[in-house]
C-alpha cells in the first residue's frame, strides 16, 4: 500500500466515522486512568525518593508499557496501522511477565520494609507499597488490553483498515443519502471554482479553453443562465463577475480560430456553448458531416480499439472523438448521426460483456476501461436510447468498486461512474453511498479534487446527481 493510498483511506474512514456515546465513553475514563497514572509518576519524581529498584526497573518499564497502551488503544479504535502484525501478542506477553515480576517483588518484604535499630517489625516504606499496588494495578489493565487486542484472524497489511471499511458498510446500510453531508461539499466546490475565474472569464492555467468549458457545463446543469453573476477578488479589489462573461470570451476564441481539430476537446467546447447559443453550430454543419463520413464504414471493432487506448491521465485527449458526437447529433437534430452513435455504442457494449468480464478492467491493460464503459451507458441515456445490459453493466461496476468506494482509484472515473449508475439505483444503494463519501472525503482543502478544474466538475455534477436523488427519495 502506498503513503498516497493510505492518506486516501483514512480520510474517507475519518469522514465516514461517528463516534458514539459508548466509545466517548470509553474514551474518558481510559484517558482519566492514564492521566491519574502519570501524576502518580510525577508525584514520585517530584517529592518522593526513589530507590534503586523504582528508579531503574519500575519507573522506565511503567513508562514504556503506559505510551505503548496510549498507541495500542489509539491503533485499535481508530485503526490506524501503528504496531505490526504481532507486537499486540508480544506486548501481552511482556504485560504478564511484568505481573510475575511485581508479585515476585511484593514476596520479598526486605525491598520495601526497613528495619530500624531496636525495631523488631520494622517500618513499611509507603512510597514502595504505592507503587507495588500502582504497577500491578496498570500491568492487570497492559496485559487485559493487549490479550483483548490480538486479531482473531490472521493480520494482513491493511487489516485495521478492511475492518474499518466493513464498520463503515454497515453503518452506511441504515444511513440515508440525503444524511451524507453531500450539499457541504458542493457548496465549498463552487465556491473555490467561483474565486478561480479570471477577470477575462476563464479558468484553468494548462488549458483554459477546454476547463472553462468544463465549468461552463457544469454551471449549466446546475441551472445557471448568463445573467448568473457572483463577486471574486482582484488586485483592485472586489469585482462583480457573469457567466455570460465567459460565454462571450469562449465564443470569441472559438470565432477566431482559424480551424477547428477533429477532436473530443475542440468538439466539447463547441458542444458546451451550444448549451447557451443553440446556433453555434449552424455555420459548422460540415464539420458533423465530416466526421460522420469518416466513421461510415467504421466497425464495433474499430471503436472498441479506441475505448482501449483510453488513459484517465490523458482524459480529453485520449477520449474517443465518438463519445463527445452523440451529443452533438442530439443538440443539432441529426437523427442519422445520433442512430449511427446509437447503435455504434449498444453493439460494443453487448460484445464488452458477451466476452466476459474478464474484459472488463479498471486498469490500462489492453482491456476496456471502466470509465469508457460508464461514459456510453451515460451518453445511451442522455440522448434518450434504451441502454442495452444495463443489468450486466450495473453488475459489473458494482463488483469493481474499490474498498475506499471510489472505481479505479480516480476521481473523474468515480464521477461518470455514479452519473452513469444514478438512473437505475435508488437512494438506498450502498455502492452510491460509498462513493459520495469517497467525494466527499478526499476534497482538498481548497475546495477542489486534485487541484484539477477538470475533475472538481465531474465530481460536482456527479455529486449533483447523487442530491437530486437523494431529494426524490425525501418527497416519496
Amino acid at each position: 500500500m502506498t503513503q498516497e493510498t493510505y492518506r486516501i483511506y483514512s480520510r474517507v474512514l475519518k469522514f465516514g466515522q461517528r463516534i458514539g456515546l459508548r466509545r466517548f465513553v470509553e474514551t474518558l475514563v481510559f484517558g482519566l486512568t492514564i492521566f491519574a497514572i502519570t501524576l502518580v509518576y510525577l508525584y514520585v519524581i517530584t517529592f518522593a525518593p526513589m530507590g534503586p529498584t523504582g528508579k531503574y526497573i519500575f519507573f522506565p518499564l511503567g513508562f514504556f508499557f503506559e505510551l505503548v497502551l496510549i498507541l495500542s488503544y489509539i491503533e485499535n479504535h481508530y485503526f490506524i496501522d501503528i504496531f505490526g502484525e504481532n507486537t499486540n501478542k508480544l506486548l501481552s506477553v511482556l504485560g504478564i511477565a511484568s505481573l510475575t515480576v511485581i508479585i515476585l517483588y511484593a514476596s520479598i518484604p526486605g525491598f520495601y520494609i526497613e528495619v530500624a535499630t531496636g525495631d523488631p517489625l520494622g517500618r513499611v516504606d509507603s512510597i514502595s507499597v504505592a507503587l507495588i499496588v500502582l504497577f500491578f494495578l496498570l500491568n492487570v489493565i497492559e496485559s487485559a488490553y493487549f490479550l483483548f487486542s490480538i486479531p482473531r484472524t490472521d493480520r494482513s497489511d491493511t487489516f485495521g483498515l478492511e475492518n474499518q471499511f466493513s464498520l463503515l458498510e454497515k453503518s452506511l446500510e441504515t444511513k440515508r443519502l440525503a444524511e451524507l453531508n453531500i450539499n457541504k461539499s458542493m457548496t465549498k466546490g463552487l465556491n473555490a471554482l467561483k474565486r478561480r475565474v479570471s477577470e477575462e472569464g476563464f479558468w484553468g492555467d494548462f488549458n483554459p479553453t477546454f476547463e472553462t468549458a468544463c465549468v461552463l457545463e457544469l454551471f449549466n446543469v446546475l441551472g445557471y443562465n448568463e445573467d448568473t453573476e457572483w463577486i471574486i477578488n482582484t488586485e483592485e479589489g472586489k469585482k462583480t463577475v457573469t457567466l455570460g462573461k465567459s460565454i462571450e470570451s469562449l465564443k470569441a476564441v472559438v470565432d477566431t480560430a482559424e480551424t477547428i481539430d477533429n477532436s473530443y476537446e475542440q468538439f466539447y467546447v463547441l458542444y458546451v456553448l451550444s448549451l447557451f447559443d443553440p446556433t453555434i453550430f449552424d455555420t459548422r454543419i460540415d464539420l458533423v458531416t465530416e466526421f460522420f463520413d469518416s466513421i461510415f464504414e467504421e466497425t464495433e471493432w474499430d471503436f472498441i480499439n479506441k475505448l482501449n487506448r483510453f488513459t484517465s491521465n490523458l482524459r480529453s485527449r485520449t477520449t474517443p472523438l465518438h463519445i463527445m458526437m452523440s451529443y452533438v447529433g442530439d443538440i443539432t437534430g441529426n437523427i442519422k448521426l445520433l442512430d449511427k452513435m446509437a447503435n455504434l455504442f449498444s453493439a460494443s457494449i453487448d460484445i464488452i460483456v458477451k466476452r466476459g468480464y474478464a474484459r472488463f478492467s479498471t486498469s490500462q491493460t489492453g482491456k476496456t476501461p471502466i470509465e469508457m464503459f460508464a461514459r456510453m451507458m451515460l451518453a445511451l441515456h442522455d440522448i434518450r436510447r434504451a441502454p442495452t445490459r444495463r443489468q450486466q453493466f450495473v453488475q459489473a461496476v458494482i463488483g469493481t468498486q474499490f474498498i475506499e468506494g471510489s472505481w479505479a482509484a480516480n476521481i473523474g472515473t468515480t464521477g461518470y461512474v455514479i452519473q452513469s449508475l444514478l438512473p437505475s439505483e435508488t437512494a438506498d444503494s450502498l455502492p452510491l453511498k460509498k462513493s459520495a463519501i469517497y467525494l466527499a472525503a478526499i476534497q482538498d482543502k481548497e475546495g477542489l479534487w486534485n487541484s484539477s478544474i477538470e475533475e472538481t466538475t465531474i465530481a460536482l455534477t456527479a455529486l449533483n446527481g447523487l442530491k437530486k436523488l437523494s431529494e426524490q427519495a425525501v418527497m416519496i
